[in-house]
């Protein structure tokens, strides 16, 4: 008596690793992408603003950057009707750590409801 020779593989199995393959390269290439357009940019978070009177707001950000280079940030005020009524080029020198928490004044044109960051770059990078 001879044993059974084991079934050949069905073209459902056969799609189930085509199948995870294909997801399985998708998902680095996705990773790969999104890893590429962050790696060796500046990026900021808003992390509050004060209205400190009718012409002034203080925007508060946090930078992750190269602590190396000199970074460039532009910041905006914003009236009640989301005018921009204050804009200011900030520089930021080389710091010892990276991310760094910074405070800096947008002389205004009246009284402003919010301040942020719009843009930040290295200053020594084309735009």
């Amino acid at each position: 008596m001879s044993t059974p020779a084991s079934a050949p593989a069905t073209p459902t199995c056969r799609w189930w690793v085509v199948g995870i393959l294909g997801v399985t390269a998708m998902t680095l290439i996705a990773v790969w992408f999104g890893i590429a357009s962050t790696s060796g940019k500046v990026n900021w978070v808003n992390s509050g603003f004060d209205v400190v009177a009718d012409d002034r707001v203080d925007v508060r950000f946090d930078l992750r950057r190269d602590p190396d280079r000199v970074v460039e940030c532009v910041l905006e005020a914003q009236d009640e009707r989301h005018f921009i009524i204050g804009r200011v080029n900030v520089v930021i020198e080389p710091t010892s750590a990276s991310p760094s928490r910074h405070v800096q004044p947008v002389q205004t044109a009246g009284p402003a409801v919010t301040g942020y960051v719009d843009d930040c770059f290295y200053a020594d990078a084309d735009k």
